[in-house]
């Protein structure tokens, strides 16, 4: 098999660059002559030190964002109320955070790595501070949307500078320090959002990115050369005019057709069983929009991949025929929509059904998240130092989910958690960590030139997608169970009362509370026995990879 770490500049599967009919280079599908000509100038010294520092605490502070409200979610809604909408609070985040991830990446390539990560940064903290300050849901649901935008192009971006920092050889183990980073944020942020709420009111989670953001937006100014990633004599630097014309490359339709499809599909899946039922015009209209945006999507990728157009494709039709790349995408895919679902709705079951504090509730997911940063790691020994084909250790890591998962759906439907089910949460976890541990990693090997910057988008983007819709799904999954199942135990408007705020529990009598509770218990394993489905469709996506010219990193 290939060892890719032989040279410094791997040779690219030929499926993974864009060719023409004469067999040479296209000048479409995302290739720009003007950039591969140049020459990638790695860091040293103490802009490499300083710039990874950035790197870490950008992709930290980000994907606390995602967890941190998971435990979270009770408090805001009580205070807010809608707690039938508590989705909505990570989905208006994951649903930008997912949308924009190639679109930076893209813009990077016009404006620079540094000018587009500064950007990100300062987007991300000041809405972290508009979070924080919101009187109302609406309010925060909005700010937590812009929010996303930021941290979109944060995670793409530092993920794309790893690839470009060091050589090729060092990857593995910047890999690592990334990998260890996300694991590190999942980990930490169901426990420090815990912590806030029971010391003192849940803005703070918000205004917690204020000081660090700054701080990462200062450092970037001094260490990060405005080249980067090209030495200034490869790449001269351009007029703010030149760079404004290359804004047309910048492919704001595919973007736009994109974020209509995701957001009205969770519209839909978020808000059916709530406000609408599914026979409704406003839901039919509103998931046939859904539909025709995704379809307009792929369309106008084909047709700005095969045309003359200036801009550059978000998705690169010629992916479609990279079968294993397609793969990749679709186990990410996958990965990340049991990964949301568990990390959002097992913290609000510890909550809502054993009655622990948001804290406890944090500490009891320890076993799912440092589960995940074990798997991340593993998955990089495996890779780079055991020569584990790629193929053989997503197969592991997917078995593992849909062992974990399994078990995790079988939890009983009472107050108890009991002592095994940390177990389970362990099991899930590190084959959640497996999975993106890896395919982050072989992103950079598997994609070169002009693709890596739009792979790098993708691939986080891939698993973003997955985590909005299938948090749509479970939201909708356990609104229609309680609303049906609630409704055979308490008058209609106690139901209602219930889907605004979880607090009204403590109102009812024993008697009344525990089968309520029974409820809420079936309903948390009801979308864990969905998440079977899409954790065991990672196998056929998995086999979809081997590909003996990148099968080992190592």
């Amino acid at each position: 098999m290939t060892n890719i770490h032989e040279k410094q500049e791997a040779i690219p599967d030929i499926e993974s660059v864009p060719q023409s009919s004469d067999g040479q280079p296209s000048l479409h599908s995302g290739f720009n002559p003007e950039i591969t000509e140049n020459i990638v100038v790695h860091l040293t010294g103490w802009r490499l030190h300083l710039t990874t520092l950035c790197v870490l605490v950008s992709l930290l502070l980000i994907n606390v964002e995602v967890t941190i409200v998971s435990t979270s979610l009770v408090a805001i809604t009580n205070e807010l109320h809608g707690f039938s909408k508590t989705s909505w609070i990570v989905t208006g985040y994951l649903v930008t955070y997912m949308g924009f991830m190639i679109f930076w990446s893209k813009l990077s390539d016009i404006i620079g790595r540094k000018s587009a990560l500064i950007s990100t940064m300062t987007i991300f903290t000041a809405f972290s501070g508009g979070c924080g300050g919101a009187k109302t849901l609406n309010q925060l649901i909005i700010g937590r949307t812009f929010q996303g935008i930021g941290g979109a192009g944060a995670y793409s971006l530092a993920t794309l500078m790893t690839y470009e920092m060091v050589p090729k050889e060092k990857m593995p183990l910047y890999g690592t320090f990334n990998s260890a980073t996300v694991a590190l944020a999942t980990l930490l942020g169901p426990l420090l959002g815990g912590a806030i709420n029971d010391r003192t009111t849940w803005r703070w989670v918000f205004y917690l990115n204020l000081p660090l953001g700054a701080i990462v937006v200062a450092l970037l100014f001094i260490a990060l050369p405005a080249e980067f990633p090209y030495g200034t004599s490869s790449a001269p630097r351009k007029s703010a005019m030149e760079k404004l014309k290359n804004f047309k490359r910048i492919d704001i339709t595919g973007g736009l057709f994109l974020l209509a499809g995701s957001l009205l599909l969770s519209t839909v899946l978020l808000d059916t069983s709530v406000r609408h039922g599914w026979a409704s015009a406003l839901t039919i209209s509103l998931l046939v929009l859904g539909i025709v945006s995704w379809i307009a999507f792929f369309a106008w990728e084909w047709l700005v991949s095969r045309s003359k157009m200036k801009q550059e494709p978000m998705f690169p039709w010629h992916w479609m025929h990279n079968r294993p790349w397609i793969g990749m995408l679709i186990s990410n895919f996958l990965a990340g929509m049991p990964f949301n679902v568990v990390v959002v709705f097992l913290p609000q079951r510890f909550q809502t059904v054993s009655g622990t504090s948001p804290l406890t509730a944090g500490i009891r997911l320890l076993p799912y998240t440092f589960g995940a940063a074990i798997g991340a790691a593993l998955a990089m020994v495996a890779s780079s130092k055991r020569r584990v084909a790629v193929v053989y250790i997503l197969l592991v890591g997917a078995t593992l989910q849909v062992i974990g998962i399994t078990l995790l759906s079988t939890l009983p439907n009472t107050q108890e958690f009991p002592a095994k089910a940390y177990g389970f949460e362990t099991i899930a976890g590190v084959g959640m960590g497996v999975s993106f541990g890896m395919l982050v990693l072989a992103t950079g090997f598997v994609m070169q030139g002009p693709d890596l910057a739009s792979a790098a988008g993708a691939i986080i983007q891939f698993r973003f997608l997955g985590g909005v819709i299938g948090l749509a799904i479970a939201t909708n999954v356990m609104n229609e169970h309680l609303k049906s199942d609630l409704g055979h135990i308490l008058p209609s408007a106690a139901v209602s009362s219930l889907l605004e705020s979880v607090a009204f529990l403590d109102k009812l009598s024993p008697g009344m509370k525990a089968p309520v509770i029974k409820v809420f218990a079936n309903a948390y394993n009801l979308q864990n026995k969905i998440m079977i489905a899409f954790a065991a469709a990672q196998f056929p996506a998995a086999a979809m990879i081997w590909n003996k010219k990148w099968s080992k990193i190592g």
